[in-house]
């Protein structure tokens, strides 16, 4: 289930202030885990001293969601600011607490994020010298580039290597074949069919899904589109005539009405907004070099489906070696 985009103002709550003497982290001993001195290339957020140097402070709290209230562990949670050299970095423990020291700062962030492309952040905050602030985040935004497929076509069987250039905060969700840290390695052939290494049979194209950063969410065009004013496999097949426009062949449509003939959330109409500069979101590193037409859909309710400026489209070029590249992003679409 996909949730639309919006964002929880989180107040930050400072717990205690330390000036220069120690912090006391209410346990006996002389460990305290607030009281941070870096050392020489840290960045991580570390713990490794005992007495507070008047710089570094704690930022903590719990994250939770998406779908509900309940604690989230494994989340990764990202602190980070325009005044830092490094961005730091943690996961939240099985209870779906986190805790990192970082250093002072005007104006910082909170992120965090799921494997599976949910993820929020908190308003700025100050972090003061020597502060522990709490800082929970509930995470309501999961944003996914849904069924990206990709279709490789060499003049002849070719040895290649494709692997996907992602931010920090994003992964791969699902892959067929199965996507391994260095990228696919395997044959492409003439008709657009991909054999992996170690694998007998081809597949029929590299098939990948990747959460969306928030940044990425957020910068996604809606400026020109197309209203579909009716739902059901109509609405499937007008998207995989908008493919069309653009140059896919009837191969590519069938996998694509294939693909959402089921997974489509209903609605009334949809919106429909075309991606064609897509490498922000997942840049394509192909060795050999092939040149690939890429296009996205971000699709959203269509809400009645007002008006709105109608793209230009530009058939693709498909002759000679190439490769071609659809992909869908359920906007505000609830699954």
């Amino acid at each position: 289930m996909r949730r639309a985009l919006s964002f929880i103002l989180l107040v930050p709550t400072v717990l205690a202030a330390c000036g220069d003497k120690e912090m006391d982290d209410g346990e006996d001993g002389d460990d305290d885990i607030y009281d941070h001195t870096p050392g020489e290339g840290e960045g991580e957020g570390e713990d490794t001293g005992t007495t507070c140097d008047g710089t570094w402070s704690t930022i903590e709290g719990i994250v939770s969601g998406p779908y509900s209230d309940d604690p989230t562990p494994g989340a990764q949670v990202y602190v980070w600011g325009d005044e830092f050299d490094d961005t730091y970095q943690t996961e939240t423990d099985d209870d779906g607490a986190y805790s990192l020291t970082i250093p002072p700062a005007t104006e910082a962030w909170v992120e965090a994020y799921t494997s599976d492309g949910c993820w929020s952040y908190s308003t700025d905050f100050e972090a003061e010298e020597c502060m522990v602030l709490s800082i929970d985040i509930n995470i309501e935004d999961c944003d996914v580039a849904d069924k990206p497929n990709l279709y490789l076509y060499p003049e002849s069987d070719t040895p290649m290597q494709v692997s996907l250039g992602l931010d920090w905060r994003q992964s791969v969700v699902a892959s067929d074949p199965p996507y391994p840290a260095s990228g696919w390695k395997g044959i492409a052939h003439p008709d657009g069919t991909w054999t992996e290494d170690g694998y007998l049979e081809p597949s029929p194209f590299l098939f990948y899904e990747v959460s969306l950063a928030g940044w990425q969410a957020q910068e996604l065009q809606r400026d020109s589109g197309w209203c579909i004013p009716f739902g059901g496999l109509a609405a499937v097949h007008a998207m995989a005539d908008i493919l069309a426009d653009y140059g896919f062949n009837a191969r590519e449509r069938d996998d694509f009405v294939d693909a959402w003939v089921h997974d489509l959330p209903l609605a009334d109409s949809y919106a429909v907004y075309p991606q064609l500069a897509v490498d922000p979101y997942a840049q394509l590193h192909i060795f050999p070099r092939v040149a690939v037409d890429r296009l996205w859909l971000v699709v959203d309710d269509g809400a009645g489906c007002a008006p709105r400026l109608e793209p230009e489209v530009i058939p693709f070029e498909r002759s000679g070696v190439h490769g071609v590249e659809w992909g869908v992003v359920l906007g505000n679409l609830v699954r």
